[in-house]
């Protein structure tokens, strides 16, 4: 089944900043989801702010792919570390330097 992820905007809180995105289902109802980034990863982690919407929607992306119907995607996720530098390693991999 195929389904579109639309990002719909984001909200500065205290802990850090919470995504919004949309699902929009062939056949099911639409359904939201908000996945946080922590100001630590964001200060810690150096992971750049233009790069959090696009780290989040990597991440619903794979967990809309695991869903089953016995164990549906939660509609608050949290972006852990461990998802910090698997999106760090492949879209903005450290560069040796050639001199």
């Amino acid at each position: 089944m195929s389904v579109l992820i639309q990002y719909t905007g984001f909200q500065l809180k205290p802990r850090g900043r919470d995504y919004s995105y949309r699902v929009v289902g062939m056949k099911s109802e639409d359904r939201e989801f908000t996945l946080t980034i922590s100001n630590r990863a964001f200060e810690e982690r150096r992971i750049p702010y233009q790069d959090g919407a696009a780290l989040c929607y990597q991440k619903l992306q794979k967990e809309l792919l695991g869903e089953t119907a016995e164990v549906p995607v939660q509609h608050h996720l949290t972006i852990s570390d461990r998802d910090v530098d698997e999106y760090l390693a492949k879209y903005r991999p450290v560069r040796k330097r050639s001199w």
